[in-house]
C-alpha cells in the first residue's frame, strides 16, 4: 500500500486505493471546507470555540453569568426607592416628655443643630438677671 497525490488538486496525498482526497470529495459533493476548521474563541483566543458560537465554553459561561447579573441589576434598580426622598422625610420625635429625657433632647439637638433652643432661653434669662444685678 503506498501513497500518491490527489489527481484533483495533487496537494494532498492519498492511498493508492482512494480516487481523490478529502477536500476534493467535499468540494465535489458541494460540502465546505471551513465545517471541519476549528475556529478559535474571538474572546479569549485560546480555546476553541462551540459549535454554532464565536466564544469557546468558558468565555460562553461568564458571558450567560454576566448577563444574569445585569437583569439581577436592573430589577434591584427598579426596586430601590429614590433615597433623596428620605432626607426631607421628617421622622415624629414624640413630645419629648414620652420617650427621650431632656437632657439627651439638648445633646441631640446640639449634634445636630449647633445650639439648642432651650439653652439659648435659658442663657438669655441668666444673662438678663446678671444684668439687673449690676449697678
Amino acid at each position: 500500500m503506498g501513497f500518491r497525490k490527489c489527481p484533483i488538486c495533487e496537494l494532498n496525498y492519498i492511498s493508492d486505493e482512494e480516487k481523490c482526497c478529502g477536500v476534493c470529495k467535499r468540494a465535489q459533493h458541494g460540502g465546505n471546507d471551513n465545517d471541519d476548521a476549528v475556529i478559535m474563541c474571538i474572546e479569549c483566543g485560546e480555546h476553541p470555540a462551540v459549535r454554532g458560537s464565536e466564544l469557546c465554553a468558558a468565555c460562553l459561561r461568564e458571558a450567560r453569568r454576566q448577563e444574569k447579573l445585569q437583569k439581577v441589576e436592573e430589577t434591584m434598580q427598579d426596586a430601590d426607592l429614590d433615597v433623596s426622598a428620605l432626607d426631607d422625610m421628617e421622622v415624629p420625635i414624640g413630645d419629648g416628655d414620652d420617650d427621650i429625657p431632656e437632657t439627651e433632647m439638648q445633646e441631640i439637638h446640639r449634634e445636630l443643630d449647633g445650639d439648642y433652643e432651650d439653652e439659648d432661653e435659658e442663657d438669655d434669662e441668666t444673662d438678663d438677671d446678671e444684668e439687673d444685678d449690676m449697678p
